[in-house]
């Protein structure tokens, strides 16, 4: 009685072809997750920080400095501080006219890699408790409110 043998793939072939269809996969997959990252707007490159320093007894002078590091221009469409009065009470400006604004204007636009500063005159303020920038993609016209950093 003779035996006959069948041999399969080797496993060298079987890796050889997994190797083989894996990689056109992965650029395949590579070139479809850049663009869907090229699609979303760049807003998380924008930064903000602030700087108070006292003019007088109940007067403070807020200077925010917004970055735009992404892409893409963005206009810088309000400012909100939040701070503490003279009476201890927690109130807050929205900074949407030329009223408090010593240097600066609204809407501002800034181009990428690029910054603008504004300063700010708050009356009756003994402390800044928080500064919020509202920005705005002139592109997607995507909204993102900001929580600047500061002392």
């Amino acid at each position: 009685m003779v035996r006959r043998y069948r041999r399969g793939l080797s496993e060298l072939v079987v890796i050889m072809i997994a190797v083989a269809i894996a990689i056109p996969v992965m650029f395949l997959l590579q070139t479809w997750l850049t663009g869907q990252i090229s699609k979303m707007p760049e807003l998380d490159a924008v930064t903000a920080s602030y700087s108070a320093k006292a003019l007088n007894s109940n007067t403070i002078l807020v200077t925010i400095t917004v970055n735009n590091n992404g892409n893409e221009p963005i206009s810088l469409t309000g400012v909100s501080i939040i701070y503490t009065s003279q009476t201890s009470q927690t109130a807050s400006i929205n900074v949407s006219s030329q009223s408090n604004l010593l240097s600066g204007s609204l809407p501002a636009n800034i181009d990428p890699k690029s910054s603008e500063t504004l300063a700010i005159k708050v009356d009756g303020a003994v402390r800044i408790d928080s500064v919020i920038v509202t920005v705005k993609s002139l592109s997607s016209n995507a909204i993102k409110t900001i929580k600047a950093s500061g002392i």
